[in-house]
């Protein structure tokens, strides 16, 4: 047997944090009256605008009405599982969070594409029998489209549990909020149809001490910010897009995958732009700039692009490791100041929780 010292990392206010608040939405709540004007997540579009944003309070303000929402039309029971279907962005996370308010366990669910209904509605379909859960939140577009006619030939509308529409919220309050009664409840559940293909369950415990690790290791503060590119519906991407900011107090810029197809450049515009350290993207993420951008180097290089910023630039794996792919990313990028030691793969926790990451 061995004991493995390592030097101490966390400060005193990290220390206070850790030890006052057990659940993520109480840190939520202490944001938002602490620092109700400081933005925790920024959401860009394909041509680099913001597209939306949250700061501590509006999240607070905007989940509280998502809990008033689940609690006053479906009644639903402490524990309840409800599934969250939205593309990647704060309409996501403002669900989260308001699912935790209400007492119901979340499980993030990937959207069926409009252009391919046949294929991925019977998917979504899966994972909300699968994960039982009582009903489904979602936007107005997406309401809409799990009722067209295309949709009912893919899967029985009368199938679906009851569809909450969360573009339309009411204006009060929850008459209060839940309170889990300790850290071994369910906090969300974890899906993930590319591994094992089957339910994680989440406890608030697991989920503080995951994010708190991500703070230490990455060394997260208020004033920090950290772009990401990946999809936010299991494992590592899920914490990273959903939960760390709200932990740790950073600003995440949100680039979802989707946007590079139309403008392949938006992810490291947006890192050289806004001065970022350390990002997160997926392997296709990773795959599309190194195809789309391999012979614009020289025009973005003359449009000011620098990555020498950058201190970490890392694949968040939930597969095999692709080292040529990162290997050609980063020869490619090196003229544009991107260090190669800065690429690398972070393996998330379905993979191995000792490594993910290092």
């Amino acid at each position: 047997m061995c004991v493995c010292l390592g030097l101490f990392l966390m400060n005193m206010s990290h220390v206070t944090l850790a030890l006052s608040f057990l659940f993520l939405s109480e840190v939520l709540q202490w944001r938002a009256q602490t620092t109700p004007d400081h933005v925790l997540y920024t959401l860009l579009n394909a041509r680099g605008t913001v597209a939306g944003s949250l700061t501590c309070l509006q999240l607070h303000k905007r989940a509280e009405k998502i809990a008033a929402l689940l609690a006053e039309r479906r009644h639903l029971q402490d524990g309840d599982h409800v599934a969250l279907v939205y593309p990647p962005g704060v309409d996501l996370i403002a669900a989260f969070y308001g699912c935790l308010y209400a007492g119901c366990v979340p499980v993030t669910v990937r959207p069926p594409h409009p252009q391919n209904i046949a294929t991925t509605l019977p998917t979504v379909k899966m994972i909300v029998e699968v994960s039982r859960s009582v009903c489904l939140m979602t936007s107005q577009i997406l309401c809409k489209l799990l009722r067209s006619k295309e949709a009912s030939a893919a899967v029985d509308a009368r199938t679906w549990p009851p569809v909450l529409d969360t573009d339309d919220l009411p204006k009060k309050k929850p008459p209060l909020l839940f309170k889990p009664s300790n850290s071994d409840t369910l906090a969300y559940l974890d899906f993930s149809v590319s591994t094992t293909g089957m339910l994680a369950g989440m406890s608030h415990g697991a989920t503080s001490a995951f994010c708190r690790s991500i703070k230490l290791q990455c060394e997260l503060y208020p004033s920090r910010e950290v772009a990401l590119c990946l999809d936010p519906y299991c494992g590592l991407g899920f914490v990273l897009w959903c939960l760390c900011s709200v932990y740790s107090g950073h600003q995440s810029i949100l680039i979802p995958p989707s946007e590079l197809e139309a403008n392949p450049s938006l992810w490291l515009s947006a890192v050289s732009q806004s001065r970022v350290r350390d990002t997160f993207c997926s392997y296709s993420v990773m795959e599309l700039c190194t195809k789309g951008l391999g012979l614009q180097t020289e025009a973005l290089k003359a449009r000011g692009l620098d990555l020498s910023r950058v201190r970490t630039c890392v694949v968040v794996a939930e597969e095999r490791p692709r080292t040529a792919l990162t290997q050609s990313f980063s020869k490619l990028f090196k003229d544009l100041g991107l260090h190669p030691r800065a690429v690398s793969t972070s393996f998330g926790c379905r993979v191995n929780l000792a490594i993910c990451l290092q």
